[in-house]
C-alpha cells in the first residue's frame, strides 16, 4: 500500500527502535545522510522489508526525499523523520483510510501532544467532510501539512518534486503550497495519533551542531519560502525583526563571554544575510569546526 520513507542523519539510536515496531510486510526505505554503513548492514541483514540508501554526501531533506521518491515502488509514500513513534494502530488506521478514501493528495495523522506545535495549519474554514471514514477518524481539510504525511506518488507529476534549493525547513510547506495551487486536497485525521519526539533525530553528541544548523537554515528557508510566494520585500519585512533581535542577543553574549550562545545567534544572522543576498543554502555545521 505505501512505503515508509525515513530521512536519517546520525539517527541510529532512533532508527533501529522505530523499525522494530513496524510490520515486516510494509516496505521501509531509509535515506541515511550521515553515511552510517554499519546501520545499513544491521538493518538490511535483520529486516527483509528494509532498504538503506547511503548517498555520497549529506543531501538534506529535499534532495534526500526526492531520491526516496524515485526509489520507492508503491503507489503511496509515507514520509517520516527519524524522531517519531508510530504505533501499530496508527499505521493500521492510515492503511484503512488510504484504502477507503482516495480523494486526497496529502494525508496525515496528528501529534499525540499538540500543546506546543501541530503538524498542520488551517487558515480558513473548510467544508465539513461527511463520510464514514471521517466520522471514524476525525478527518478535516487543512492548508498546510508538515513533517509526517502520506502522499500519492503520482501527484508529483502534477506538483513537482521537493524544491532542492531548500536544504531543510519549510520544504513541506512549499510542497503543500503547490498542492493547493493545483486544486488538490490535504487532510489530517485528528483521531489517528503518533508521537513526535522533537529535536531528538540526531545523536545527542551533535546537539550544538544541530542548534547551529537549525538556526541558520530555519532563517534562510523562511526567507526563501516567503520570497518565493510573496516577493522579496514582503519576505524582508517579515524576517528583518528576527535579524535585529538576533544581533542584540549576539552582542549580549559577546559581553557576557558566552561563546556558544553567541555562535547560535550568529548562525541566525548569517542565515538571513545569505538569504537576503540570494545565496544558496550552503551551510553545513557538521562538516566544519565552527561557524566563522
Amino acid at each position: 500500500m505505501f512505503t515508509i520513507l525515513i530521512l536519517s542523519f546520525h539517527s541510529r539510536h532512533l532508527i533501529i527502535n522505530l523499525v522494530k515496531t513496524i510490520d515486516r510486510n510494509i516496505p521501509i526505505l531509509i535515506i541515511e545522510n550521515s553515511q552510517d554503513k554499519e546501520l545499513k548492514e544491521i538493518l538490511e541483514k535483520e529486516y527483509k522489508n528494509v532498504r538503506v540508501i547511503i548517498p555520497d554526501k549529506n543531501l538534506g531533506f529535499s534532495k534526500g526525499a526526492n531520491l526516496g521518491i524515485k526509489e520507492s515502488k508503491t503507489d503511496f509514500i509515507f514520509f517520516n523523520p527519524a524522531d517519531v513513534i508510530l504505533p501499530k494502530k496508527c499505521i493500521d488506521d492510515l492503511i484503512e483510510c488510504v484504502t477507503k478514501f482516495n480523494n486526497f493528495a496529502m494525508f496525515a495523522p496528528t501529534y499525540k501532544d499538540e500543546s506546543i506545535y501541530k503538524n498542520y495549519e488551517l487558515y480558513s474554514k473548510k467544508p465539513e467532510i461527511k463520510n464514514n471514514i471521517s466520522e471514524k477518524f476525525g478527518m478535516k481539510e487543512v492548508d498546510i501539512i508538515d513533517g509526517t504525511f502520506i502522499i500519492r506518488k503520482s501527484e508529483f507529476k502534477n506538483i513537482g518534486l521537493f524544491d532542492e534549493n531548500i536544504f531543510i525547513y519549510f520544504e513541506t510547506w512549499d510542497l503543500s503550497k503547490r498542492v493547493a495551487r493545483v486544486g488538490k486536497k490535504m487532510y489530517v485525521c485528528e483521531k489517528i495519533k503518533f508521537e513526535h519526539l522533537g529535536g531528538q533525530s540526531h545523536n545527542p553528541k551533535f546537539n550544538f551542531q544541530a542548534s547551529l544548523q537549525r538556526n541558520w537554515h530555519y532563517c534562510w528557508s523562511k526567507f526563501y519560502y516567503l520570497r518565493k510566494y510573496s516577493g522579496y520585500l514582503y519576505a524582508f519585512k517579515k524576517t528583518f525583526p528576527t535579524l535585529i533581535k538576533s544581533f542584540i542577543k549576539c552582542m549580549k553574549f559577546i559581553l557576557t563571554n558566552n561563546r556558544k550562545q553567541r555562535r547560535i545567534h550568529m548562525a541566525e544572522i548569517k542565515g538571513l544575510i545569505a538569504a537576503y543576498l540570494l545565496r544558496k543554502s550552503s551551510y553545513r555545521p557538521y562538516e566544519s569546526r565552527n561557524i566563522e
